[in-house]
This record gives structure tokens, C-alpha cells and sequence, in this order.
């Protein structure tokens, strides 16, 4: 097959594929039923949960299709993004100093977009003002560096993670061109190499207990970067066909064993990339879906930046529904709600761009010194938090903390009551890491009744919920466990925070509670 390189159209059209499957995913996973997805994490149990649903549930085929697979959207971003980039360098040379003042131009005002329309929606839509917790978070986000957090890279707005992400992409990429602009595909050979080698050695050597963050930032999907990268340079060229089954081949394998699931998000690039060039060779005469799909490739960035914060008032409707036509509906209404706040925030984010691009940096060498302490202060940082993970790898927490609170031996949650405190407790030292396990039994007389969602919080460092694994019986015994690994390096002192277990009545059910016990041990 000829490669032929994507226009500027071309690129809009596959944005706007991608984000409509991103925001898609992010309302219908949190919708039931939702099989789950390998997203950062593995488990052969959710391809399992995917064909089951289907085959049990085939008219919330969309919801499922969704929930499961539209994550993927994220890889089109990031194979476009470094095509695109490459394109633009090539017929506009600049240095590492200007590349990057001018990539932050375009990505921080959206990240400061997010942050606006985040907090407008915890006072117009929650009926409150963000906490001391959202402020931490939103600082390392603003920041840039949550992806190099445990238990920080999807806080308080799950797809926030992204800009951390492109950022360190941003960064590697002015010397990932030069390297493919004079060693070609080799360019590409090695940097997939290593990051598969990085990959396989943090998730089982240096850091197993957070392997997840690996997902999260630019070592884990540079083979996606390199490639949009390599195939600018590759316009008119021919592409072997049999890179297409082999990479079916790989990205099923890797759905259901975990030796392959790094390599799924690459093939699933490589098998786009055929995709749209059979499309694009068809010859159709309407085009009114490539038009769609064009028009929210030119809002996408803006439509990702807030799409999140709207999904509560949706979801919290769309819970009440028993039919997969009542799922579908809200699905579209979200997508309706969302794109309506994405024009505003374009248009925000346009006037935004518009003020700094008539800010000139001139290159000379003060910008170029400011360049070099740059880089050597990303070096130091981030080897500095690698290090710090591999050195506390081996850390061991046995001792348990003396509850201060806790709940009796029977307590009833009424629809109206929004929280039941379980246990409280007050650090006495600077935890690396914590244990919390329990179990309650729960009764409730209303068999379709929603579980309260349990949540751990740390005041102004962690607040995180822990997934009750039954949600609809009437009466059942729900135990838990779960572990927080490196709390630190960036909060200064844990000493004397106070840790509260409680349960979140999101649902409004009408519950009873009994012989509830929980331990925490760190």
C-alpha cells in the first residue's frame, strides 16, 4: 500500500473520531453496564466482562462499545499530534526554545480553561467551593508534573492526564525529529525498544505497586509519537501490507494476556492508519460524516479540556434508567451539553491565543541559557522522583493506626443522608504508604437500590474511592481492601492528617449498616 500523507483536513477528521470516542468512553464507563477497560491497568477479567455484556445485553452494544474500546481515542491524538508536529517543523525549522514556547502557548491556556470551568462547576453544579484537595491537585496539574504522582495523574478530572502527557511529548520531540530526519525508521525501531524495555522493567522491577503511572506518561506510548513522526517523512512511500493481520493479531492478544497489553496501543495505531487510507480511498460522493467528524476535530482540544465536569447531573439521571434507549439518550444529550459548553470554550481559548501570539520571544541567547536550565532542571526532577519510587520500593508498613472514630454496630442511612463517617484516624508519622481494609454487611428492603460508594480521603492529599464489589443485593456482606503507595514525595508533611473511611450516599438509598470494621495500617 502507498502511504499518502494526511492533509490538514485529514488531521481534523481523525481528531474529531478520536475525541467523540474519548468523550464517549468517559460518560458510558461510568454508566451500567460497564465491563471496565485496559487503560492504564490489566485484567483479562474486563475483555471477559466485554463479551459477556454483549452477548447478555446486546442493545447497550453502544454503551459497552464505548466503555471498553473508546479509550483508544487518546492513541489517534497522540500518532496525529507527533505527525502533525513533524509536518509543521519540517517546513518551519525551529529551536528546542521556541518549539516549546510555542507548543505551551497552545496547550496551557486550555489547561487554564479546564481549571475555570472546573471550578465554576463545583459551585453551579455540586453547590460548592473546592476543597483544599482540589486546590493541591489542581497546583501539580497547573504544574504539569501529576502523571509523576501516584494517586494525582486522573484526580479531581480523570482526563486532565493527557496534558502532562503531551507535555513531556513536547519535550523529547525536537530531538525525536532530528534522530528519524537522519536515521529514518530506526529512529522509530529504538524508541519503541526502549520504551517497551522501560515499560516491562517499571511495571515489574521498579515499581510494581504503581505500574499504572507508566501508562500515564511519555515512556509508555512513544511508539505511538515516533510513529505519526516517521510516517511525515514517509509521504508517497510504500507500507507492506502484512503489518496490518500482525497487528490485529497483537492488539487481540493483548486484550486478553498481559505479556502483549503494552503492545495493544500501538497496533491499534497501526491498524487506524490502514483504516483511513482504505477510506480515503474510496471514492463517495457525500461526505457529510467526514464534514461531522471534521467540525469536532476543530473544537477537540477545547471539548476535552471540560467535557468531565459535566457528567455528574447527566450520569446521576441517566443511573435511574432500566433501558438501553434511555442509556443511549443521555449518552446523546451529554455529547449535546458538552459540545454546547466546547463552543464557548473555544472561543474563550481563540481570544486566549490570539493575546499571545503577539507576544514575541526573541531568540537570542538569554532564551537559549533559559532553555538549558529548563532541561537540566526536568532531568534532576524527574530523575529524582524515579529514584525515589525505586528506593522506597522496598519500603514495609505494619503498624496500625489507632481509630478515633468508628462506626457502631448498626446504623442506618437514610435517602436524605449524603455521608456515614465508618472510621476515622490521625497520622502520627510521615507515611510512605497505607493499608485500609474492612468489611461491612448491608441491607436494604429496595433490591434496585445503588450502593453508597466508599471513599478514603486525606485531608488536602488524597481523596479516592474504593469500588464495593456488589452493588445491587438486597442484603450482602461487602468487604475491602486497597493500598496507597508513596504518598509522598510532594506533600510536606503527612504528620497529624487525619484519615477518614466513610460512605458516600450518592444514590440516595435507603440503607442499613451493620457490624462495620475497618483497620488502618501504614
Amino acid at each position: 500500500m502507498v502511504f499518502k500523507g494526511y492533509t490538514k483536513r485529514d488531521t481534523s477528521i481523525i481528531k474529531g473520531f478520536g475525541i467523540l470516542c474519548i468523550v464517549l468512553h468517559n460518560y458510558f464507563h461510568w454508566l451500567t453496564p460497564s465491563p471496565g477497560e485496559n487503560e492504564f491497568e490489566f485484567s483479562p477479567d474486563r475483555v471477559f466482562n466485554f463479551f459477556h455484556q454483549l452477548g447478555e445485553k446486546p442493545g447497550e452494544f453502544v454503551n459497552i462499545l464505548f466503555s471498553y474500546l473508546g479509550h483508544y481515542g487518546v492513541q489517534l491524538f497522540i500518532f496525529i499530534s507527533g505527525f502533525g508536529l513533524a509536518y509543521s517543523m519540517m517546513k518551519h525549522r525551529r529551536t528546542w526554545e521556541s518549539f516549546m514556547v510555542t507548543r505551551l502557548k497552545k496547550l496551557y491556556p486550555l489547561l487554564l480553561i479546564g481549571v475555570v470551568f472546573f471550578i465554576f462547576s463545583k459551585v453551579l453544579i455540586e453547590g460548592t467551593m473546592i476543597s483544599d484537595y482540589d486546590v493541591t491537585e489542581i497546583e501539580k496539574k497547573l504544574l504539569l508534573i501529576h502523571t509523576l504522582i501516584p494517586n494525582s495523574g486522573t484526580s479531581i478530572n480523570g482526563p486532565w492526564w493527557f496534558f502532562a502527557l503531551i507535555f513531556q511529548l513536547y519535550l523529547l520531540f525536537p530531538f525525536l525529529f532530528k534522530a528519524t530526519e537522519k536515521w529514518g525508521w530506526k529512529t522509530f525501531a529504538i524508541a519503541s525498544l526502549l520504551s517497551y524495555l522501560f515499560v516491562f522493567l517499571f511495571r515489574y522491577v521498579l515499581a510494581p505497586q504503581v505500574d499504572y503511572m507508566v501508562m500515564m506518561n511519555a515512556l509508555g506510548h512513544l511508539p505511538e509519537f515516533c510513529l505519526g513522526i516517521l510516517l511525515a517523512f514517509c509521504n508517497d512511500k510504500k507500507i507492506n501490507l502484512l503489518w496490518l493481520p500482525l497487528a490485529i493479531a497483537v492488539f487481540c492478544l493483548g486484550n486478553f494476556y498481559v505479556e502483549f497489553y503494552p503492545f495493544t496501543f500501538l497496533s491499534l495505531t497501526v491498524i487506524m492508519v490502514f483504516a483511513y487510507q482504505g477510506l480515503k480511498a474510496i471514492p463517495v460522493r457525500k461526505k457529510e460524516l467526514a464534514v461531522f467528524f471534521e467540525y469536532f476535530g476543530g473544537i477537540s482540544m477545547a471539548l476535552f479540556a471540560t467535557h468531565a465536569v459535566l457528567r455528574g447531573p447527566v450520569l446521576e439521571v441517566a443511573n435511574t434508567y432500566t433501558s438501553a434507549l434511555g442509556h443511549l439518550w443521555s449518552g446523546v444529550m451529554f455529547l449535546l451539553i458538552a459540545w454546547g459548553v466546547a463552543v464557548s470554550a473555544k472561543a474563550l481559548y481563540d481570544f486566549i491565543e490570539t493575546t499571545l501570539d503577539k507576544i514575541h520571544i526573541l531568540e537570542n541567547s538569554v532564551t537559549h541559557v533559559m532553555g538549558i536550565v529548563f532541561k537540566v532542571l526536568f532531568v534532576v526532577f524527574f530523575s529524582y522522583v524515579l529514584g525515589f519510587y525505586v528506593a522506597q520500593n522496598l519500603n514495609k508498613f505494619d503498624q496500625t493506626l489507632e481509630l478515633k472514630e468508628k462506626a457502631g454496630v448498626s446504623a442506618v442511612i437514610k435517602n436524605s443522608d449524603k455521608y456515614l463517617p465508618l472510621a476515622t484516624a490521625i497520622s502520627d508519622d510521615n507515611m510512605l504508604a497505607l493499608d485500609i481494609n474492612g468489611s461491612f454487611d448491608i441491607t436494604s428492603s429496595d433490591t434496585d437500590a445503588l450502593l453508597p460508594n466508599l471513599v478514603v480521603e486525606i485531608q488536602g492529599v488524597l481523596w479516592d474511592m474504593i469500588v464495593i464489589p456488589n452493588r445491587f443485593n438486597s442484603t450482602t456482606e461487602n468487604r475491602f481492601t486497597f493500598s496507597y503507595k508513596y504518598l509522598r514525595p510532594f506533600n510536606k508533611s503527612l504528620k497529624n492528617k487525619q484519615i477518614k473511611v466513610y460512605l458516600w450516599n450518592n444514590g440516595q438509598a435507603s440503607l442499613k449498616i451493620d457490624n462495620a470494621d475497618v483497620s488502618i495500617v501504614y
